[in-house]
């Protein structure tokens, strides 16, 4: 299931990362990769963009770059 697609303040592990390569490696660079822990910290009203926690920072994606992040 897509992080984008959870509730606020879920909390899982990244198992994938699907989709736009070029939103894949910049998921990557930013230390998304499969076995991360990841948890959802905010939304806006509109969805885009949420507010997500890895490895201590919090970390602002659009809803596209959310879509790629499977958990």
């Amino acid at each position: 299931m897509k992080l984008s697609d959870k509730p606020l303040n879920f909390v899982g592990v990244i198992k994938d990362l699907v989709g736009d390569e070029a939103y894949v490696s910049r998921l990557r660079e930013l230390g998304f990769v499969r076995g991360e822990t990841v948890a959802l910290r905010g939304k806006t009203p509109f969805g885009d963009p949420l507010m997500v926690e890895i490895r201590g920072a919090v970390v602002a994606l659009r809803k596209k770059e959310a879509e790629c992040i499977q958990v």
